[in-house]
C-alpha cells in the first residue's frame, strides 16, 4: 500500500480496515462440523472429542470460502452424503471447487475419482493442499467451470452463482452419463428458474434444502 501511495502523488489514504481471520471466514470460528459419519475438522486440530469413530476430513481454508460452515456448503455435504449410503459415488466432479472441502468428502466416501475446477488460482492450491493433507487423488484444475463440464461423471457438485449455473446446463449434451447434480449458491429468486431449466433437461428434484429463506441447494437425479 504503501508504494501504492508513493508512486502517484494524487492517492490519498482515507482509511484501513483489518478483518481478523474469523472475520474473513464469516464471522465464525473453524469449528468441527459433522455430516453422518464424517467430521470436518480444522487442519491444526484434527481430532475430535469424545468417542466419534467415522472419518475425518482435515481441513485449512487458508483465505479461501468453503469450511463448512456455510448452510450451502453444508447442505451440499448432507446430500452427498445421503448419495453415498444410497450407492457408489462413481466418477465426481466438482465445479466451484473452493478448499476442496465437497470433492474430498466424495473421495473420503468412496468416489472412484475427482476432478475439481476453479477459476481462482488460489482455489486451485488451496484444494491440492487439502487433498494431500487428506491422502486423497485428485485432479486440481484451473478454469471455467463450463470447460470441464464435458469431463466423464456420475455426480456432478456444483456450488457456484446462479449466471454460471444458468449457461452450464444449456448444452443438453454435456450433461450426458451425469446421473446426479447437486447444486447450490442459489437465492430465492433464482431457485424457480434453475429447477425449471433442470427439469427440462430430464431431471427430477430428489430433495430440496434451504436457509434463511435466501439461500437454496438442490439434489437433482436421472
Amino acid at each position: 500500500m504503501d508504494t501504492l501511495l508513493a508512486s502517484d502523488q494524487s492517492l490519498k489514504l482515507l482509511d484501513r480496515h483489518y478483518l481478523t481471520y474469523e472475520d474473513w471466514q464469516g464471522g465464525m470460528e473453524l469449528e468441527p462440523l459433522v455430516v453422518m459419519d464424517l467430521a470436518v475438522v480444522p487442519a491444526w486440530e484434527p481430532s475430535l472429542p469424545g468417542s466419534f469413530a467415522g472419518k475425518l476430513l482435515k481441513l485449512d481454508p487458508g483465505l479461501v470460502f468453503g469450511n463448512g460452515l456455510h448452510p450451502t456448503t453444508r447442505h451440499c455435504l448432507e446430500f452427498l452424503g445421503q448419495r453415498a449410503k444410497a450407492a457408489p459415488l462413481g466418477r465426481v466432479t466438482d465445479l466451484g471447487c473452493g478448499t476442496g472441502i465437497l470433492g474430498i468428502a466424495a473421495c473420503l466416501w468412496g468416489a472412484e475419482s475427482l476432478l475439481a475446477v476453479d477459476l481462482n488460482p488460489l482455489c486451485i492450491k488451496t484444494t491440492q493442499a487439502n487433498a494431500e493433507l487428506n491422502q486423497v487423488e485428485a485432479q486440481v484444475e484451473e478454469g471455467p467451470a463450463a470447460d470441464y463440464l464435458a469431463n466423464p461423471a456420475e455426480v456432478v457438485l456444483a456450488n457456484i452463482h446462479w449466471e454460471i449455473q444458468r449457461d452450464l446446463w444449456q448444452d443438453r449434451s454435456l450433461l450426458e452419463g451425469k446421473k446426479d447434480l447437486i447444486l447450490s449458491g442459489v437465492t430465492r429468486s433464482q431457485i424457480g428458474p434453475l429447477k425449471d431449466l433442470i427439469t427440462a433437461r430430464g431431471y427430477k428434484i430428489e430433495q430440496e434444502k434451504q436457509a434463511e429463506d435466501t439461500w437454496f441447494t438442490i439434489w437433482c437425479r436421472t
